[in-house]
């Protein structure tokens, strides 16, 4: 008989959803949507929900997993604890990181950021995907003084050990269709936006900065907030960027797909990521990566594509300018094959898992 897991989900992201499908191959799997982007109001009434959720299954559960360091990860904690039995926190990267002048960061609020330390100092276990999220110093966000972040360095002693897995990509959500030619000056970027902290985390700042420098070239950018539209032209002048295509958040999966065959290089330029997914998605389809030099994204290209260390506009457009030129579009959806498939995940993620349930 398969074992009993309680999967807390905070939204119905397609990574989360990867894991749950995962889960489900090897355990029983009960799970709870939060819908944590709905708002604040609708967040606080699920967390009653969950807690209700929880003491209801949790006697009769082996297990107690969730995606992402937060209140709910609190709430899960302490009734696993009720209930002696074992805790997993997934580690995305909001549990790692704390930018004041962003706003950025789920330790800016007291209440909140006690909250977050008290589940990864009592959880069982922490999966970060990558090592990073432990301890990691952030040159590329200030180059003289390091920001230094990671979930040791917040939360202090970890009483769980953790065990870094990495994401694994969906092969069958991004394809690569070679009968889709390559437009050799299209550069892309893509990233979820829910505040305007997330919009200079993701770098679309640099990246319409890029897109002014570079007039001869075109410049797709994914993931704009509707409800920002009005805050970034003021901002940023972007209608005055002839060359700079914006798409909204949570366009269709067919959008990505014929943005990402066609782009020729893909940039990502967070301040801070753990793995990001939608640049293993870019490599997959064989578009040269540029990435900034922090958490995992270094990893995630491997040596094909270019690290940009400073958030300096003429380092930036060089990079741009020489990976257009580069070849390694093939040699990047290997890599991306070879390190991160959601194959690899799955084999790490049940084994570690099971070893928790059996000890």
């Amino acid at each position: 008989m398969k074992k009993t897991i309680l999967f807390i989900k905070p939204a119905d992201s397609s990574f989360i959803k990867s894991d749950q499908k995962i889960l489900e191959k090897h355990f029983e799997v009960k799970p709870f949507l939060l819908k944590q982007t709905a708002g604040k109001g609708r967040y606080l009434i699920s967390l009653l929900g969950l807690t209700l959720f929880l003491l209801r299954h949790g006697r009769a559960a082996h297990l107690f997993v969730c995606w992402f360091g937060d209140y709910h990860a609190a709430v899960m904690v302490a009734l696993a604890r009720l209930f002696k039995q074992p805790s997993v926190i997934i580690a995305g990267g909001q549990e790692a990181v704390c930018y004041r002048e962003l706003g950025k960061g789920v330790y800016l609020k007291k209440v909140r950021g006690w909250l977050v330390k008290y589940a990864l100092r009592n959880c069982t276990l922490i999966i970060p995907n990558h090592p990073s999220l432990i301890y990691h110093e952030n040159y590329f966000y200030n180059p003289d003084n390091p920001h230094i972040d990671g979930i040791r360095h917040y939360a202090g002693e970890i009483k769980g050990k953790y065990e870094v897995i990495p994401n694994g990509i969906d092969t069958s959500r991004i394809i690569r269709d070679q009968s889709v030619p390559k437009d050799p000056l299209l550069v892309a970027t893509i990233g979820t936006m829910h505040k305007t902290a997330d919009f200079y985390n993701k770098g679309f700042d640099l990246f319409i900065g890029a897109a002014r420098r570079c007039p001869d070239l075109r410049f797709t950018m994914i993931g704009l907030k509707k409800e920002l539209a009005a805050w970034t032209e003021e901002k940023f002048n972007v209608s005055g960027i002839s060359n700079l295509q914006i798409i909204n958040s949570f366009c269709p999966v067919e959008v990505l797909n014929e943005i990402l065959n066609k782009a020729t290089v893909y940039v990502q330029l967070s301040i801070t990521e753990g793995m990001p997914l939608s640049l293993g998605e870019a490599m997959l389809c064989e578009c040269v990566p540029i990435g900034s030099a922090v958490n995992g994204i270094p990893d995630a290209i491997g040596n094909t594509g270019i690290i940009v260390h400073r958030r300096d506009p003429e380092e930036i457009e060089s990079a741009i300018r020489k990976a257009l030129l580069m070849t390694t579009g093939k040699e990047a959806r290997d890599h991306t094959l070879r390190n991160f498939s959601l194959g690899i995940r799955e084999k790490k993620l049940a084994e570690v898992l099971l070893k928790i349930l059996k000890s």
